[in-house]
């Protein structure tokens, strides 16, 4: 009988299905039972011939039991089986298999499957909303977490999110890390998810009592709501939350939560601060008085204007895409996560002292002197490549190709700001919500660009903008300075 089961289960010739009688369901997925149990189900077996047969089904081993054993059937009349399977002598995934047989002349047995995992360890599973009669306050809740070690957002949400929600909820989370590329851990979270009615559909998964939740997004939304629900089930239910959490609720809202989005006004503040930065802004007066000297018009300038504001947003928040994506990956290694985070708080901090001398240079005269601007040799280049494209009469082409270059070449001094912002950006909780920071923060940076473009082609002499940003030029320094401690703040509490 081994021998029948074993070609069955090869692809042998009892594999393919007979038209004369047919079984529903056409195979039995038990899911995932503890080593032990005994699963049980009914399936229904019906004539579809025009004969009278008796249908037989047929145990294979000690294991695997059926009642009746036969049914005798008209033609089409159906007839059902109860089948069971004994676990106690398997685990892991496991197909096995009955024989079906008929009485009609001819015909060859073939095989009925049946699927599943076994479970060796048995654990008591946790319900949805735990009693709080008999929960332990102190004890970790565990949760298993199905992923593949290289995975950027994983190791992120691992060593970045996890801590997080921890400290937010005041819990303790044993996390049970199951690397995908180990069969057995597929395996497993096969099992777990036939046993929750699912299709393996996106990865990473995570597991929590009896919950199965797939994806990255569904994992960072619903697992503040369980974790809180597992936390204080009796305040869960009094709120209504049956483990998603409901929009605008606590249990609902991302990891990320208050924290992210008041994120809103520093990302602001920090992309206008910037955008007025002396090391920008000199230059714009330098490309207005440019401008002017090669007799553009009002118009023209508008335009030119429009053109190399447009240019500059979508160089920085290329080079800002491109920086996040890396400081992102990075923020997703623990130990480097750390490192960076502390590097750029005290790097922040030497920022915002230097900020406050260069304040003092300003208020003796000697601007000249000030440390934190452009060195003279990519001011000569700038300068250089702003005169050859201001007298060019290709208007659409000059002034983009002035905007990108000239964003490279500020970013030695605009980056002081805008790279410590992309660092914290890169560990907000949801990517989208940190992308749309990123795309607030280059608004603000180019804001000022447009403003003064637009006063320009209102009647604004450069030398009138240069007087007006002289006589502000150190208040704009102690901005930076401000900004660079509220950027070291965030660096380290948020």
């Amino acid at each position: 009988m081994l021998i029948l089961v074993l070609g069955a289960l090869s692809g042998g010739a009892w594999t393919a299905p007979v038209p004369f009688v047919e079984i529903s369901p056409p195979e039995w997925k038990y899911g995932m039972i503890e080593q032990g149990d005994v699963a049980k189900t009914r399936v229904e077996a019906r004539n579809r011939t025009d004969e009278r047969m008796r249908v037989s089904i047929i145990s294979t081993c000690d294991c695997l039991r059926v009642s009746p054993s036969s049914r005798l059937l008209a033609p089409g009349e159906g007839g059902s089986f109860d089948l069971a399977f004994d676990s106690r002598d398997y685990s892991g995934i496991t197909v096995l298999g009955f024989i079906v047989e008929t009485d009609l002349a001819g015909a060859k047995p073939w095989t009925y499957l049946l699927r599943g995992v076994v479970r060796v360890e048995r654990k008591t599973p946790a319900p949805s909303v735990p009693d709080a009669a008999g929960a332990d306050a102190s004890a970790p809740l565990t949760l298993s977490y199905y992923y593949t070690q290289g995975c950027r957002s994983c190791e992120e949400f691992l060593s970045v999110e996890m801590p997080r929600l921890e400290s937010r909820l005041g819990i303790r989370v044993r996390m049970e890390k199951k690397d995908l590329l180990d069969p057995k851990n597929f395996e497993e979270l096969s099992g777990l998810a036939l046993a929750a009615g699912q299709k393996i559909e996106a990865m990473p998964a995570l597991a929590f009592g009896n919950r199965l939740i797939q994806g990255d997004a569904k994992i960072r939304e619903e697992l503040p709501g369980l974790l809180s629900a597992a936390k204080d089930p009796v305040g869960a239910a009094n709120t209504g939350n049956n483990g998603g959490g409901a929009p605008g609720s606590r249990q609902g809202m991302d990891s990320g939560g208050l924290a992210d989005r008041l994120a809103i006004l520093p990302v602001m503040a920090a992309g206008l601060i910037d955008g007025i930065n002396p090391c920008a802004f000199t230059t714009l007066i330098f490309l207005l008085a440019s401008l002017a000297l090669a007799g553009k018009g009002k118009r023209e300038v508008l335009v030119i204007g429009a053109l190399f504001s447009l240019s500059v947003f979508l160089t920085y928040l290329g080079v800002g895409l491109g920086l996040f994506a890396a400081l992102r990956a990075a923020s997703a290694v623990a130990i480097v996560s750390v490192v960076l985070r502390w590097v750029i708080f005290a790097v922040l901090v030497v920022f915002a002292v230097l900020s406050v001398f260069d304040y003092t240079r300003i208020r003796a005269g000697a601007a000249s002197e000030m440390i934190l601007q452009l060195p003279s040799s990519l001011k000569l280049r700038i300068h250089t490549s702003i005169r050859a494209r201001a007298r060019t009469v290709a208007l659409v082409g000059s002034s983009l190709a002035m905007g990108f270059l000239v964003s490279i070449f500020e970013f030695a001094c605009t980056g002081q700001v805008y790279l410590p912002t992309l660092a914290y950006l890169a560990r907000v909780g949801k990517r989208a919500d940190a992308l749309g920071l990123l795309l607030l923060y280059n608004l603000c940076f180019v804001a000022p660009l447009l403003v003064v473009f637009a006063a320009s082609y209102l009647g604004v002499s450069s030398k009138r903008i240069t007087v007006l940003f002289q006589s502000h030029m150190g208040k704009v320094k102690l901005a930076l300075a401000l900004a660079f401690l509220v950027l070291a703040a965030m660096t380290v509490l948020v």
